[in-house]
């Protein structure tokens, strides 16, 4: 049997699935009959050994002996070679191999198979880089300026091929749009957005020139966008965007492209830019634009214009980002108008968890750097709507999160001017570990953070010996219940406060070193003797006591088993209604 003969019998079976395949588009995913795997997972092992060795046969006897006909079928290679799993070195050495033999190929020559082969191999080609490091190169990678040339390439040959005559080449939105997204994601920048809004345009021209197989649709302009809005190497990146975001609304109005219809995600990457930017514009400006899109909406009558409620939050998110001392009241307001569309049956724009989170997040500066004593209060009463929210229809969107409960908890902790607020703060956790055990609402369950913070807010109570031993029992009852805990336990932290509710509590000077003797050596097996929690127990304990307890070392002396599960990290905070700390919980 021939080479040639013998090549031709193991693809037999792969050329029965291409024609059975035929019918569709170059561009869909492969039929379920298949035996490749559409979403990129490796292929039974049969029929990758069955496409390994064909396409291992086919490079010999093409390098080396010369003995493959003319032309060999490269589209059934580009289907089987790129949705078979092989090692990405090998994949990437044979998507160079495939895109080359069509690249170079004379003018007019390629057949009906190799044409339709081109969208797959511009499609491997652009999703190539995908998770492996995006726009960098490395030892036997492309980098993301190579993949996107050879995007390119590929789509120039296409059009050369139709311009030499060939009615099988022609080149459609599909293509130009993997074209511009190998380009987006390349990592070039602004370089790269440059290209990519010149594509555009120039779909754009030859669309209003007649050419409808080049019609610029929705994901045209959205991958434009998306391109300026990565380009962190130019100043004017937001207002570029802004003016294609401009172009589509006026091509769509004035009815010169209709597939170019504004729709909210459009918007969203540049509303996220504005929000995540430091400029002191950014709240007002994301504003403006959320405005725009109501304009659009209700003026002009484009539904999908509309902002949503993620687009309101990224607009909270951006007056929350800017330490503003109005971006609390304007978060409020914005929160309200969120809050009167749901009742008024909107429902694209309605509250949801991280709106509450954002809303929660923005009391911070009052209560931590302005010491206004009503912002726990304000916070309290916009998570107990949070909750009348959840538990009236259990609107999943609504869920509470350990996050929203530490936070209230924390302003009562820190709000030492109202009366009992250690006893507010405790209500709230009551009220959390009521959600997650009562309602099994999982993301709530409480942790060693919340309970801190309680015990805390004892530690800092002041008033009678009544009002301090009242305050005293909340925190042993609070401490004992957090030992209890199967998934957490008390860290240096928590033991440092409460030496501190022991010193500032229990006037009995038996009873405090009494119970001061028991709580070290739970501290001390814990590995939890932090420093915080030594220089707490130096002042809750007298100078006999601290000398029988540490026989005199100082912190530095003291065993490092006393200490093995001290965190250095600093304490928690939270932004855009997130924690955002390298400690982001106390954890034992």
């Amino acid at each position: 049997m021939s080479s040639a003969a013998a090549i031709s019998k193991m693809t037999s079976g792969l050329e029965t699935t291409k024609r059975r395949s035929s019918g569709r588009s170059s561009l869909s995913p492969p039929s379920s009959s298949s035996p490749f795997s559409s979403s990129g997972r490796p292929a039974p092992r049969p029929l990758r050994l069955v496409a390994c060795c064909c396409l291992a046969l086919a490079l010999v006897l093409d390098r080396r002996c010369r003995l493959l006909p003319a032309p060999f079928p490269r589209g059934l290679l580009a289907d089987a070679y790129i949705t078979s799993g092989l090692p990405p070195h090998t994949q990437r050495a044979f998507l160079r191999r495939l895109t080359d033999d069509i690249c170079n190929t004379d003018l007019g020559t390629l057949t009906p198979m190799e044409v339709s082969s081109a969208p797959v191999l511009m499609s491997a080609w652009a999703n190539e880089g995908v998770g492996r490091g995006g726009g960098r190169g490395g030892e036997g990678r492309t980098t993301g300026k190579e993949r996107a040339m050879a995007v390119e390439g590929l789509l120039k040959r296409i059009v050369d091929e139709r311009r030499a005559g060939n009615p099988d080449a022609i080149a459609r939105t599909e293509d130009y749009n993997a074209v511009m997204k190998s380009w987006a994601t390349s990592g070039e920048r602004s370089a790269a957005a440059l290209r990519v809004e010149q594509i555009l345009t120039n779909m754009q021209d030859m669309y209003a020139s007649g050419d409808n197989d080049v019609q610029p649709d929705l994901e045209s302009f959205q991958i434009a966008i998306e391109a300026w809005t990565r380009a962190t190497d130019e100043p004017n990146a937001l207002a570029r965007a802004r003016q294609i975001l401009d172009w589509m609304t006026k091509v769509y109005l004035s009815k010169a492209n209709d597939l170019a219809v504004p729709d909210a995600s459009c918007f969203r990457p540049i509303l996220k830019c504005y929000a995540a930017s430091d400029k002191l514009e950014a709240p007002i400006v994301s504003e403006h634009l959320l405005m725009h899109m109501q304009r659009l909406q209700m003026e002009h009558g484009i539904v999908s214009a509309g902002p949503d409620t993620n687009c309101f939050n990224i607009v909270m998110s951006s007056w929350l980002k800017s330490g503003d001392i109005a971006s609390e009241r304007r978060i409020r307001q914005i929160f309200e108008y969120m809050d009167e569309c749901r009742r008024r049956g909107c429902d694209d724009i309605r509250p949801d968890a991280s709106t509450y989170n954002i809303v929660i997040s923005s009391i911070a500066p009052a209560v931590k750097k302005r010491l206004d004593v009503g912002g726990a209060r304000r916070a309290d009463r916009i998570l107990a709507r949070l909750e009348e929210g959840y538990l009236s229809g259990k609107d999943e969107s609504l869920r509470p999160d350990t996050i929203v409960y530490n936070q209230v908890i924390d302003y009562w902790a820190k709000t030492q001017t109202v009366d009992e607020h250690y006893l507010k703060a405790r209500g709230v956790l009551d009220r959390q570990v009521d959600m997650h055990a009562s309602h099994g609402v999982r993301k709530c369950r409480p942790d060693v953070t919340g309970y801190t913070s309680v015990i805390g807010a004892c530690a800092s109570t002041y008033g009678s010996r009544r009002e301090k031993r009242r305050a005293f029992d909340v925190a042993h009852a609070t401490f004992m219940e957090l030992c209890k805990l199967g998934y957490a336990r008390p860290n240096d932290v928590t033991y440092g406060l409460m030496f501190k509710a022991v010193g500032r509590l229990l006037h009995n000077s038996e009873e405090r070193d009494r119970y001061a003797k028991t709580l070290f050596a739970l501290c001390r097996d814990d590995g939890c003797l932090g420093e915080m929690a030594h220089n707490r127990m130096r002042e809750a304990v007298t100078r006999e006591i601290l000398q029988e307890l540490t026989g005199g070392r100082t912190y530095a002396d003291l065993p490092e088993g006393w200490k093995g599960n001290v965190k250095t990290q600093p304490r928690k905070s939270y932004e855009n209604g997130k924690q955002v700390s390298s400690k982001d919980k106390l954890r034992p």
